[in-house]
């Protein structure tokens, strides 16, 4: 009969067990890891016409919707932005959203799509949702150049652009925590991947894109601290254009919070491998 409390009891010995075994994974295979990212990265808009150039270009049609939304029919206004500035405040938010968009769409049914893997020895298959979160934030680049270029002429570019690592490393940490939940369980509830389009579509508008906290009433602001968006949001903005209503303490404790659920994540991914091959 399971035991919850038992097996609460041995969670942190099973996740430092794993976790290991994770990390001597990765660095026997990160160079596998890394050419199929390549590889994925290139067979993405294979045979396009724009190739790799339709990542900026979706992100520019999204941006141009919400410019239009906010700024034309709601007609929101900061004291302190005008208009231009209000689009790289917008953009610096739509950023990290189509990132954790684009790795969670594309892993979540990864593992479900490729069982056949599971029968290669040379790739662990814990990786395979991975990939495709290193894919989908290396099409982010792009996005992030064009950017910083928009942003270098005005007074928002200083030194705080050197935090832009810290918020690409916590974009990667959360992704990939999301995509080994959600890729192990899709292989047994494949109805997973429907839910978690419409999800994905409800956090565009319910994340802090084109407005700050400060903005959303003081009752219910607590409903987008409860979005994990948001820090990573407030995150990329303090990076991009210096701006952020999130107290700073908040950094640390998300990225603590996305390491350990990562190792738990990887924890159920590996303790719950072993049943895919039933599901091919």
């Amino acid at each position: 009969m399971w035991n919850p409390t038992r097996w609460a009891a041995r969670l942190p010995a099973l996740v430092v067990v794993e976790s290991t075994a994770l990390t001597r994974n990765f660095l026997r295979s990160w160079r596998v890891l890394w050419a199929l990212t390549r590889i994925e990265t290139r067979r993405k808009y294979a045979g396009s016409v724009l190739g790799s150039l339709w990542y900026p270009t979706y992100s520019a049609l999204l941006l141009g919707s919400y410019c239009f939304v906010y700024l034309v029919v709601f007609k929101v206004r900061f004291k302190e932005l005008g208009s231009y500035e209000y689009v790289l405040f917008i953009f610096a938010g739509l950023i990290p959203y189509l990132g954790f968009s684009e790795a969670v769409s594309s892993s979540t049914s990864s593992v479900r799509q490729n069982l056949t893997i599971l029968r290669n020895a040379v790739f662990p298959i814990e990786f395979l949702p991975v990939k495709f979160v290193c894919a989908s934030l290396f099409g982010l680049l792009s996005s992030l150049v064009i950017l910083l270029v928009m942003v270098a002429p005005t007074s928002f570019f200083g030194a705080h652009v050197l935090y832009l690592p810290v918020a690409i490393a916590s974009l990667f940490l959360f992704c990939v925590m999301v995509a080994w939940t959600l890729s192990a369980a899709t292989v047994i509830l494949p109805d997973l991947a429907h839910l978690v389009n419409i999800a994905l579509m409800l956090l565009m508008f319910v994340s802090p894109v084109g407005y700050s906290i400060d903005m959303v009433p003081a009752r219910a602001r607590f409903l987008v601290y409860l979005n994990p968006l948001t820090y990573l949001i407030e995150m990329f903005r303090f990076a991009l254009l210096g701006l952020r209503s999130a107290p700073f303490w908040a950094d640390p404790v998300f990225i603590a919070m996305c390491v350990a659920g990562a190792a738990v994540a990887g924890t159920f991914f590996r303790r719950l491998s072993p049943i895919f091959a039933d599901y091919e």
